[in-house]
């Protein structure tokens, strides 16, 4: 039987579920994909074939609005303790300051203490910490969308961060661009699911012993994973190093082994933005034009898309340094303002054999096993971090 409604399948899904939150009958549900990913499913006894679902796809209907930024900035907070508990510069908390401030609400990606990443809203400062680092698998957007349009219509101010795809998905599902809702996305490489992410979380053993993973360093700019203890050690510490052979789940990341299919194919690892400011680390600072600062604390990448990004940076005032470079330097260092990541051959295969595998044969299959620069680079970054 044919259908008048018809949503994205596992090649083009984003995982935004605008369509989910659009749905009047309810009748749109999550199925899962063998890779943990999930995809709309539709109840068709229920459907009543009103197209809701299709007008917000942000897929289907390919209605985005693509902005080619003003600027590009290196930038970072002169705040000493937000910078080291972000992954770069801080330039998100001091725009999420801002927008609390002025008494509005702030939407980004958290990891529970389930070890579950997903959106969530926060209304007080010093829930900011809340949002704070990189996660590298995928967000559950749960009901955020709809939270927005909430707070929107009650006249606050919102700032919705996530990847391009998701605020590409909150624009469909908004049908506008409110005056009090600003966006910042962030340069996106891809990203994996849940279940590859409790898939390593369990075979080396830290799962139930984890209240948080960190996957980058908090006291300065770089690489080195962590995890906050339930419970703290002997020693009163309740924070532990993961160790460079334990972790392979980063190395299988930046291999692209792991990500959602549509990330291969993505329409927003490009140079054009979507939303109203674009933030990511500054990789390949100073290769195209002199840079006179240190950097070991960490330096964020901003582009400010449109006037809209401008009058948020305005409300950030002098907390934020900024210094324009040029806007060829930040697309060489960061390959997804360009292109999307390539699908290896391996993306057919990882999945079944990180469970399957043992952890040292899956290492040497898919070339992710430690080196010595993984261990050097701890060194440097802790003698970094005591400057």
């Amino acid at each position: 039987m044919s259908y008048k409604i018809n949503l994205c399948d596992e090649q083009s899904c984003t995982q935004c579920f605008a369509c989910q939150q659009a749905c009047p009958k309810h009748c749109i549900s999550r199925k899962e994909t063998e890779a943990g990913f999930f995809v709309p499913e539709i109840n068709r006894d229920v459907c009543i074939e009103c197209g809701a679902c299709m007008k917000v796809c942000h897929k289907l209907e390919g209605k985005v609005e693509f902005q080619d930024p003003l600027t590009a900035s290196a930038c970072w907070t002169h705040d000493l303790v937000d910078r080291e508990h972000s992954s770069s510069g801080g330039a998100f908390s001091v725009m999420a300051k801002a927008i609390l401030h002025a008494g509005g609400v702030v939407f980004g990606a958290t990891m529970d203490t389930q070890l579950r990443v997903r959106h969530i809203m926060i209304d007080k400062v010093e829930d900011i910490r809340l949002l704070q680092g990189s996660k590298y698998l995928q967000s559950e957007i749960t009901d955020s969308y709809q939270q927005v349009r909430k707070c929107l219509k009650e006249d606050q101010k919102v700032l919705f961060t996530g990847t391009p795809c998701q605020v590409a998905g909150l624009y469909a599902f908004l049908k506008r661009k409110p005056e009090n809702l600003y966006t910042c996305d962030v340069v996106c490489h891809g990203v994996p699911s849940q279940k590859a992410f409790d898939i390593w979380t369990e075979r080396i053993g830290i799962r139930s012993t984890s209240s948080k993973v960190n996957f980058r360093f908090t006291k300065g700019w770089g690489f080195q994973m962590s995890r906050h203890l339930i419970a703290p050690t002997k020693a009163g510490d309740f924070k532990k190093l993961i160790y460079p052979n334990k972790g392979y789940y980063l190395r299988a990341f930046t291999s692209g082994l792991m990500f959602n299919e549509a990330c291969y194919s993505c329409p927003y690892a490009q140079p054009k933005r979507v939303s109203d400011v674009t933030i990511a680390d500054y990789w390949g600072l100073g290769t195209m034009k002199p840079f006179h600062h240190p950097t070991h604390k960490g330096v964020s990448l901003l582009l400010v898309n449109n006037e809209h990004g401008e009058e948020l940076l305005n409300l950030c005032g002098d907390v934020l340094y900024r210094e324009e470079r040029p806007m060829e330097e930040a697309i060489k260092g960061n390959g997804n303002l360009e292109n999307p990541s390539s699908r290896p051959i391996g993306r057919d295969t990882y999945y079944q054999d990180s469970i399957s595998m043992d952890i040292q044969s899956l290492q040497q299959k898919y070339r992710i096993q430690p080196n010595l620069r993984d261990y050097i680079r701890i060194i440097k970054q802790t003698i970094n971090s005591l400057r």
